[in-house]
């Protein structure tokens, strides 16, 4: 919360008014962080969505929460910002359907989606250096974290750490292929994954049309954070350190390959790194001004519902898998 707060004052933008489930106090306290003003705070959401002024909400609520009180905004005339993941194909097809009617704008909250850095990266001048993309492989790992955290409560989390950072890593995967839909999945867990625990960590493998492959793992309590990703082609790859949540200066890297002859084992392995800054920016900021532009130019963008609708489709295609001991399982279609 204390983030976009920030992100939204950062993109120019004002927060009217907050609510914190049954404790005012805890909204109060989060309104105290606005610079220019005190926005309302209630200890109730209805409440809040009766705000006269308010153009937009955003919620952070846990999952399993989250789809009924988003339903309500979007009937409200409210365009929605969210967290991920959500609670299922059927739901975001629910919230999609109602955001079409009411022409309002349904977005999730995937930060590096609006970074310039990611925009740069998937740039032509830069697939033509790396060639045919052939594989995506990713990484995002937690430091250690008390199992008190929501993260590890079923109930209210039910993808664990599938959903809560696989996401990214499922997002990242769909970018490098262009948003080309997986055919089929499969899911493992290190350890014990039975019903009623927290899901920990994964290993997942997305399969996509002539043999290319996306390969990630997530993982809470992982030792150290980690969080990469490689966009392997067929003349060389990217590299984009901390592709979750940059520090401001990162950049990405691009690595040119060539084994020379292998048939004659003349082989040459050096290959050449380049360097590619990026401006400084924040990218939630970045994305609030994305969703801002929706709201305020009257345009919405079907885009942003619908990469939300893939993303959840691979979701729940990894978390069958996941359930069958790790067997091949078939990706909706949209």
């Amino acid at each position: 919360t204390k983030k976009w707060i920030a992100a939204i004052e950062t993109a120019g933008h004002k927060v009217v008014a907050l609510a914190s489930r049954g404790k005012k106090s805890n909204a109060e306290k989060y309104a105290k962080l606005c610079s220019s003003h005190t926005p309302k705070a209630y200890d109730d959401y209805d409440a809040l969505l009766e705000h006269k002024g308010m153009q937009a909400v955003y919620f952070s609520l846990p999952t399993s929460l989250r789809t009924d009180w988003v339903l309500k905004a979007i009937n409200k005339g409210f365009h929605v910002l969210v967290e991920k993941p959500m609670n299922g194909e059927d739901d975001v097809r629910k919230l999609i359907e109602a955001a079409e009617a009411k022409n309002v704008q349904f977005m999730d909250g995937v930060m590096l989606m609006h970074n310039p850095r990611t925009a740069a990266f998937t740039s032509e001048k830069i697939k033509s250096k790396v060639g045919s993309l052939r594989r995506v492989i990713s990484t995002f790992g937690t430091g250690p974290m008390d199992k008190s955290n929501i993260r590890y409560n079923p109930k209210l989390e039910p993808y664990g750490a599938l959903g809560d950072l696989g996401w990214y890593n499922i997002r990242i995967s769909l970018i490098g292929f262009d948003f080309e839909m997986p055919t089929h999945v499969q899911c493992v867990s290190i350890g014990e994954c039975k019903e009623g625990m927290a899901i920990e960590n994964v290993q997942a493998t997305l399969y996509f049309s002539e043999g290319r492959v996306a390969t990630f793992d997530a993982e809470f309590n992982g030792g150290c954070c980690r969080q990469w990703a490689r966009l392997v082609g067929t003349k060389g790859e990217v590299h984009v350190p901390r592709f979750v949540i940059p520090q401001n200066e990162d950049g990405f890297q691009t690595i040119s390959t060539d084994w020379g002859d292998f048939d004659k084992k003349n082989f040459d392995t050096t290959g050449h790194l380049d360097l590619h800054s990026i401006p400084k920016n924040v990218q939630e900021a970045m994305c609030i001004r994305t969703f801002a532009k929706c709201v305020n130019e009257k345009k919405v963008d079907k885009f942003w519902s619908v990469v939300v609708l893939k993303t959840q489709l691979v979701l729940d295609a990894c978390l069958k898998s996941l359930g069958s001991n790790g067997a091949n399982v078939k990706v909706n279609k949209l």
